[in-house]
């Protein structure tokens, strides 16, 4: 078995390090993990890397229908009180998995490399793997801001500036909250970290105080409190991260891809139109997916969901105003 202490070596990666890709969902959200699998399998990165999948609140049904071999599977579950917790477990159970990709290293022991995508995400390019393995042996962690060029034509305005300094003031306090504020924010719904890097330590006190901190009320800080804690962890305590570009989490509710139809791809709707690598169907793209641009132009319809399907919009549709939607949160 390699080495866990990638830094042992300089902080060079091994030839082949261990590495699991994991995701986890409960029910509600397994139709979406699902094709997050298939993209993985039909792209042959199981026969690459091991793959793991965190339960949190399966059916029993759907529990069989996950691959029996091939892919570990853990349970996920809350280990610790706080004031929320029975709240949460009532109106959010799957909101564990949360904490459960915090605790990787003990549900899947004996990886160099953990890579966690969001149930809601998929893998349009397989190469995008490669990059994250490398650069997540090398500076510990890696992954993408909420930040792109398109992105400043979508929902995020100066509002939401203020809302994270509000999350990070009910979760950790006005003195972090300060010390946070016009921060970038690392978006945790794809990222790599070594079984080495320090994050996880840092990461998981944060997240247990910030939920130990919050009330009812707090809903929106609740629910983002995951990427609150790592934000705060790289930010305020200085942890090392390398940053991947959005088209390894392209955000679909902050600006819809570009279809390319002579390549048959999503690509980001700006110059020089590279190719979307993994795509996120963050926040209403999930349930409200936006017409895209064509490349060529002309508009196309499409769920987003993998296997992607993409069809000419008709003649006479316009594409969908979307306005700035200040209140939605700018969440995974």
């Amino acid at each position: 078995m390699l080495s866990a202490d990638l830094r042992a070596i300089g902080g060079a990666a091994p030839l082949t390090p261990r590495t699991i890709i994991v995701t986890g969902c409960d029910q509600r959200q397994f139709s979406l993990a699902w094709g997050l699998l298939r993209s993985l399998t039909r792209n042959g990165l199981h026969r690459r890397h091991a793959l793991g999948f965190i339960d949190a609140g399966l059916t029993e049904t759907q529990r069989r229908g996950l691959p029996q071999d091939g892919i570990a599977i853990a349970r996920a579950g809350w280990d610790f009180d706080f004031p929320t917790r029975s709240h949460l477990e009532r109106i959010a159970p799957g909101l564990c998995a949360l904490y459960g990709k915090l605790r990787m290293r003990e549900l899947f022991p004996g990886y160099d490399i953990y890579v966690w995508l969001d149930a809601d995400t998929w893998v349009q390019d397989p190469g995008a793997l490669p990059v994250i393995v490398e650069e997540a042996a090398r500076t510990g962690l890696v992954a993408a801001y909420e930040l792109d060029r398109a992105y400043l034509t979508g929902r995020i305005g100066r509002v939401i500036w203020s809302k994270y300094r509000d999350w990070y003031g009910e979760a950790f306090g006005p003195e972090i909250a300060a010390d946070m504020y016009l921060k970038p924010m690392l978006n945790v719904g794809v990222y790599g970290i070594a079984a080495w890097a320090p994050h996880w330590s840092v990461w998981e006190w944060r997240y247990r105080s910030g939920l130990q901190a919050q009330q009812l009320g707090q809903e929106a800080s609740i629910f983002m409190t995951d990427q609150l804690s790592l934000n705060v962890a790289v930010h305020h305590h200085r942890l090392p991260v390398a940053l991947l570009p959005a088209s390894f989490n392209w955000l679909c509710h902050l600006a819809p891809p570009m279809w390319d139809a002579e390549a048959g791809h999503l690509v980001a709707p700006a110059p020089p139109y590279e190719p979307v690598r993994i795509v996120h169907l963050s926040g209403s793209a999930k349930t409200k997916p936006p017409l895209l641009p064509g490349r060529s132009g002309g508009y196309f319809t499409t769920s987003l969901r993998y296997p992607l399907q993409v069809e000419p919009a008709p003649a006479d549709q316009q594409p969908a105003e979307t306005a700035a939607d200040e209140d939605e949160e700018v969440e995974a």
